[in-house]
């Protein structure tokens, strides 16, 4: 893992979801789940890339 590691706050921001909405997708399996990074979770920039690239249908499953 490489690249940046992007924070809830950020990934709201790129997302337009509020902070629950993007655990409740997490929970769903319906958005990737982070990864932990010290004492915080973090999400690797091309994994939130390779969702958002991902035709929506194959985003829901």
């Amino acid at each position: 893992m490489r690249g940046k590691l992007l924070t809830i706050k950020e990934i709201s921001e790129l997302t337009g979801w509020h902070k629950s909405t993007i655990y409740r997708k997490i929970k769903d399996k319906t958005f990737p789940a982070p990864v932990k990074y010290e004492f915080s979770s973090r999400w690797p920039e091309e994994i939130y890339l390779e969702w958002k690239n991902k035709p929506i249908e194959q985003q829901c499953e």
